[in-house]
């Protein structure tokens, strides 16, 4: 089986699934030990750019923000393609993916992933799975799923905090999709952030006016020390996260990333 993934919440599908060694190609954004591989997506976001200055990028672009290479997907000839139809900001839009793939000589099987929530993600195993012939591994990465958020269910609910997650930081982004629901799993008072819905620019005034507790800051793309270069203009504790290998990728990353949220919230009430 060739397969192709053109995101990184893909790739850790196809690798969880035991199917890492039949990856040819993957985007520029998934991380791991993937140099020995046609990298078939593009940016011209100048990722190492402040905050702000991406936001401006992404906010009043006119064309795609993502390529994708055609001629190397024809050439590697896939069996597979996995690209996704939730976000045009996070990957190459699913209009151009499927125009390209159904432009290919060998007519691979495109899977498109659309995870608005933590329902949605272990269905994408499901995908994953049957298209690459690797439905038993799908049923046991689902069963493991379903295990680790039973686990963590109200595990700081005891804590009573009221929290504010974002995703961006210059201008403030409020979490959506699956975040909300992952705060809410382990019974703490999500503000703001709206379950199966993408994340929303905010005003720092309207987060202060949700009064929370806590705010969670997990930049998509950012790692945690990134991510405390942007100021927070609120007297609230702030807790920065990985946003870039957690949180951001509705794949098994999420469960590493459930946990890291749990453990960091019962060091902050250990501290406090």
């Amino acid at each position: 089986m060739r397969v192709v993934s053109l995101l990184p919440s893909a790739t850790d599908i196809a690798v969880a699934l035991g199917a890492k060694d039949d990856l040819i190609g993957v985007s520029h954004s998934c991380s791991g030990d993937w140099q020995h591989l046609p990298k078939l997506t593009s940016t011209w976001i100048d990722i190492s750019a402040s905050a702000a200055e991406i936001d401006r990028q992404v906010s009043t672009a006119n064309w795609p923000l993502y390529q994708l290479d055609i001629d190397t997907l024809e050439h590697l000839a896939p069996d597979v393609v996995i690209s996704q139809s939730l976000c045009d900001v996070c990957a190459v839009p699913s209009g151009d993916v499927r125009e390209g793939v159904l432009a290919l000589s060998s007519r691979p099987k495109l899977v498109d992933l659309s995870p608005y929530g933590l329902a949605d993600v272990p269905v994408c195993f499901e995908q994953v799975g049957e298209a690459i012939g690797r439905e038993r591994q799908s049923a046991v990465l689902i069963e493991q799923w379903d295990r680790t958020l039973e686990e963590y269910r109200g595990a700081q609910a005891q804590t009573e905090l009221r929290v504010a997650f974002l995703d961006w930081l210059d201008p403030p982004f409020v979490s959506g999709h699956w975040v909300p629901e992952m705060v809410e799993l382990l019974g703490l008072t999500n503000l703001l952030g709206r379950a199966r819905e993408p994340s929303f620019k905010v005003s720092w005034k309207a987060v202060e006016a949700a009064k929370p507790d806590l705010i969670i800051a997990a930049a998509c793309g950012f790692d945690a020390s990134r991510a405390q270069s942007d100021t927070i203009p609120l007297e609230v504790p702030v807790i920065h996260l990985d946003g870039h290998l957690h949180f951001s990728r509705p794949s098994p990353a999420l469960l590493p990333s459930l946990r890291m949220l749990s453990e960091a919230i019962a060091e902050f009430v250990e501290l406090a």
